[in-house]
């Protein structure tokens, strides 16, 4: 097989491209940190592939996503990959699938333009994958999810302090786990599957296992953040989570570590 992956530098594409290349496949990523910006030119003729991979997006954890200053821009981002994407696919005619979300539909521009998606994706014949909640170690900054927050606030400051109470739920999925899910679910012949982690875990949960892991205090907020309850439908058939939390977050942690001695060697 020659995979395209688009966004195939990210959290979850990255992961995707070395499982694909494991494989045996020719995997390519065309991805806005590698210099393509999907939003005006898509360099390659997708034609020249057997199967297209549609992950990039304008994402984050919720502090980005549900931020009022951003929803313009996340708009207008998502849209522009929308148009350029899809025409493309629509072209090609080509074998594709489209990364959403359980957050597809919610009232934010991240929610409502993954709803378009999906169902631009449906009138294509594209397959569409739902995930919830994936981890893993990412770049920190206003983009990064909890996971990666949570470990950095242990690490630089010696304990973890919450903008909330912690109740929220998610349901946390490691990468790399994720990454099988989407092989399985494309290979599979169906056209629609849901790829969550095995259980609801409380944000407050999350923090004391990390700082169980780091021996390091938890200090719960004040605040509340949005929880959307929704339980993924079946997973792709023969695929379940492989990776115990735990270990999942000591991943995390590790490439943490080597990330901030990095950038103190920079200095």
């Amino acid at each position: 097989m020659k995979d395209l992956v688009l966004g195939g530098d990210g959290l979850i594409g990255a992961s995707l491209v070395r499982s694909l290349r494991a494989a045996g496949n020719d995997a390519h990523s065309l991805d806005l940190r590698s210099g393509c910006d999907l939003r005006s030119s898509l360099p390659v003729p997708l034609t020249d592939y057997d199967r297209v991979w549609f992950l990039a997006w304008d994402t984050g954890g919720a502090k980005y996503i549900e931020s009022a200053q951003e929803q313009h821009q996340i708009y207008s981002n998502n849209c522009a990959i929308c148009l350029r994407v899809f025409d493309a696919l629509a072209r090609a005619k080509r074998p594709f699938l489209f990364a959403s979300s359980q957050l597809a539909g919610q009232p934010n521009a991240y929610g409502l333009t993954k709803l378009l998606a999906e169902t631009w994706t449906r009138q294509l014949g594209g397959v569409v994958a739902r995930m919830w909640n994936v981890y893993g170690w990412e770049s920190p900054g206003i983009r990064s999810h909890v996971v990666t927050d949570l470990v950095l606030s242990a690490l630089q400051g010696g304990e973890i302090r919450l903008r909330t109470t912690g109740k929220e739920r998610r349901r946390l999925l490691y990468k790399q786990d994720c990454a099988e899910a989407l092989i399985l679910l494309f290979g599979g012949g169906l056209v629609e599957g849901d790829i969550a982690g095995p259980e609801w875990l409380t944000v407050l949960d999350l923090a004391r296992e990390i700082a169980a892991l780091l021996d390091v205090p938890v200090h719960p907020g004040s605040g509340t953040a949005q929880e959307v309850m929704i339980d993924p439908g079946e997973p792709p058939p023969g695929w379940r989570p492989r990776t115990p939390l735990r270990e999942g977050l000591q991943q995390v942690i590790e490439e943490a570590r080597a990330f901030l001695t990095r950038e103190g060697a920079g200095r």
